[in-house]
């Protein structure tokens, strides 16, 4: 797949979209890592990969914006966007990795819950990425932008729900409760992230509106 991206010219709004659809590959992945627990070697494999494709992404991105004299967007908007992004899949990576390293026995129904949740919440940012090619504005961003605060709530409550189980179930094992806190953690912050890069394009497009 990034081998077709590498051999084509591509410009900033292309790899901001093919960023945020390698996000919701990579989040997609992870749900099936929920659905085909746990053989999820294969799976974590491939969030592992999606994670290497959006930092040549990224990589990509940053030397664009060395070679370019005039840029679409400002400068800083487009390495606070490209970097948030980055950041989002760097989280999700950090808690696929964490499920093969630290040997989980079973997903809690909460974590199953957040990692649903976030791949909802990376479908709407794809399309809130895709607002940004020719500066569309309107009711439809607006719309997903509200979704994606709802989605980023639904996870709080989820992550502390999860939080506060894992050590009421866990009181004579606190490494468990160690190794799935570092796997819930990631999770909700990629949710965060995911409001974080709708706030951005969000204010990008009013900018420039």
């Amino acid at each position: 797949m990034l081998s077709r991206i590498l051999g084509t010219q591509y410009g900033f709004f292309d790899l901001f979209n093919r960023h945020a659809a390698t996000m919701r590959d990579g989040a997609q992945s992870l749900v099936a890592v929920v659905d085909e627990w746990p053989n999820i070697a294969g799976r974590v494999a491939r969030i592992e990969e999606a994670e290497h494709e959006c930092d040549s992404i990224t990589s990509m991105t940053v030397d664009l914006l060395h070679r370019t004299f005039i840029t679409p967007l400002d400068r800083d908007e487009i390495l606070k966007l490209i970097s948030k992004m980055d950041d989002t899949m760097d989280s999700m990576e950090s808690a696929a990795k964490c499920l093969i390293l630290f040997e989980i026995r079973a997903l809690p129904e909460h974590l199953k819950a957040m990692i649903r949740v976030l791949h909802r919440a990376l479908e709407h940012v794809e399309s809130v990425v895709q607002h940004l090619r020719g500066f569309k504005h309107g009711e439809k961003l607006r719309e997903l932008s509200r979704e994606i605060h709802r989605l980023e709530n639904e996870g709080d409550g989820l992550f502390y729900a999860g939080i506060s189980e894992l050590f009421r179930e866990n009181a004579n094992d606190p490494l468990n409760v160690i190794k799935l806190k570092n796997i819930y953690e990631p999770i909700e912050a990629a949710i965060d992230q995911c409001e974080d890069i709708a706030n951005i394009v969000e204010s990008i497009l009013l900018e420039h509106f």
